[in-house]
């Protein structure tokens, strides 16, 4: 709940249109997003959730009340399935297994974000890339690729740390 506090603080969430926030698989120890989808909807937020289709990472429409499903791959999805395109997102809410100082994100494996904000660049699509995580995920340093795409910023429960004023 802390975290879900800091983040609906936060003036860049509350500016944002159109937001991108994946619903959490508790079962992988992941921060619990269902409180905070509800109140992105409260609060007259577009938003959008992630979904696997064939092969890449895609958006769809998520509404309150929408029931979820558990594909075989990816992170549950609404339920219908209302397809978006891949443009105008002021905020991305990604999930981490870790993150460094530096904004270096540990994921699944798949380079499903990675890929789709890629994707959302080739578009000139620039979004807050937020992820969630709990203390005990955060790490000194993390190895990184070139194709790996830095967080801007983390919440944790014990607040938000910015990255984007260490950049270049």
């Amino acid at each position: 709940m802390a975290i879900q506090a800091f983040m609906t603080a936060m003036p860049e969430l509350h500016s944002a249109v159109k937001v991108h926030c994946y619903a959490s698989m508790e079962a992988e120890r992941e921060v619990s997003t269902t409180g905070l989808l509800e109140w992105l909807c409260s609060e007259r937020k577009m938003v959008y959730m992630p979904y696997i289709e064939q092969e890449r990472m895609a958006a769809a429409r998520y509404l309150p009340g929408h029931r979820f499903t558990t594909p075989a791959i990816g992170p549950p999805g609404p339920d219908p399935v209302i397809t978006s395109e891949e443009s105008g997102f002021d905020v991305v809410i990604v999930p981490l297994v870790g993150a460094d100082r530096k904004g270096s994100r540990l994921g699944y494996g798949k380079g499903w974000y990675d890929r789709f904000f890629e994707l959302l660049a080739a578009h000139g699509v620039h979004p807050l890339r937020i992820g969630l995580a709990f203390g005990f995920q955060l790490l000194d340093a993390l190895p990184s690729d070139p194709w790996d795409q830095p967080l801007d910023v983390v919440a944790t429960e014990t607040g938000i740390i910015n990255f984007m004023n260490g950049r270049a």
